[in-house]
């Protein structure tokens, strides 16, 4: 059944209180399930320059929270292993350059001396610009405003591919009247990420089949393009933030965990498929090598500057071949030759 993803609060101002922004998104909640719409998951997002040490004290609250944002020249290594150590609930993104290059692999070799691999799936490099969407790590508040992202894989395979324009619509549609009217008593608009994301068993690999291709062989770049234009088709008449594409973590999709695990899916697979406008390389264990790393964040910028769009990275740095994380189970890793 499809059901909202993420219903994130995006605040850009001063004037929201922590503590009134988390009542007004369980007013959000309470309205969105009202109408039969499960929420999975509360988010809050937070402008480049506020201070994530304001709201340390709410990091057990069970709200999912944006709060660091820094450019990857400015990234001080100690503060943001502190950040992702006391926040639990806490994401961080990190803007890059070209001319960052090659601060990003020691920056990632330096954490994984203190952190686990779980904290890595809470930090996020992304190029171009920040961007407003409900997906986390990358999500800033650029504005206030609310933001939903969904989970409707199952939808689609239930469905006609003849008929994923009008579903998609209708998703969006529905929610969007369920979340406005106290929206707007607020002063906020409801904007809205189609981005067709897995979750486990719901898996985004049966969704680009469905279009005729063997994921991950020759025709799957070409169903993903299709994929991005159904999105791309879809978003007109909906008020639409952050990516809108399909999306392809790796930890968070039982295929594409198995297609690793069977050395069928390569990581240069999925970088290869993010110049068709997958968002990005997502959710990803790679060896913790900073030469390995260094060679990483020069194909994604490559394919980042193909794409033309903002990119995100989210790599899980480790030295095993199997990663174990709390909340999404076993991962296989990419070894060097890219295969597990």
């Amino acid at each position: 059944m499809p059901m909202i993803r993420a219903l994130t609060l995006h605040v850009a101002s001063r004037d929201l209180k922590f503590g009134e922004a988390i009542r007004l998104l369980e007013d959000f909640k309470r309205s969105a399930e009202a109408g039969g719409v499960q929420v999975w998951t509360l988010r809050i997002s937070l402008g480049e320059d506020f201070d994530w040490r304001d709201l340390v004290d709410h990091c057990g609250s069970g709200v999912l929270i944006a709060a660091y944002h820094r450019r990857a020249g400015e990234v001080e290594p100690g503060e943001l292993a502190e950040y992702l150590a006391r926040c639990g609930s806490g994401y961080a993104t990190v803007l890059a350059s070209e001319e960052d290059l090659d601060v990003l692999p020691e920056l990632y070799a330096g954490l994984a001396k203190s952190l686990s691999e779980d904290h890595f799936t809470r930090l996020g490099v992304i190029y171009g610009s920040y961007l407003q969407t409900p997906y986390f790590p990358a999500s800033a508040a650029l504005s206030d405003a609310v933001s939903v992202a969904y989970r409707y894989a199952d939808l689609l395979l239930s469905t006609d591919p003849s008929g994923w324009v009008d579903a998609i619509r209708g998703l969006a549609g529905r929610v969007d009247s369920l979340l406005g009217d106290r929206a707007r008593e607020v002063g906020l608009e409801v904007h809205h990420d189609l981005s067709l994301s897995p979750w486990m068993s719901e898996s985004a690999v049966g969704v680009v089949e469905k279009l005729g291709a063997a994921f991950p062989r020759v025709g799957t770049l070409a169903a993903v393009r299709r994929v991005n234009g159904i999105l791309l088709e879809a978003s007109g008449g909906v008020r639409t933030t952050g990516y809108n594409e399909l999306m392809l973590p790796v930890a968070e999709d039982e295929r594409l965990k198995r297609l690793v695990e069977a050395g069928e899916l390569r990581l240069e697979d999925l970088i290869a498929f993010s110049t068709a406008c997958v968002a990005g390389l997502d959710m990803v264990a790679v060896p913790r090598d900073p030469d390995y790393l260094r060679r990483l964040f020069a194909d994604t910028y490559a394919a980042f500057s193909i794409k033309k769009r903002p990119y995100g990275v989210r790599v899980i740095p480790t030295d095993k071949p199997v990663v174990r994380l709390s909340r999404f189970g076993e991962l296989p890793a990419f070894m060097p030759t890219g295969r597990p």
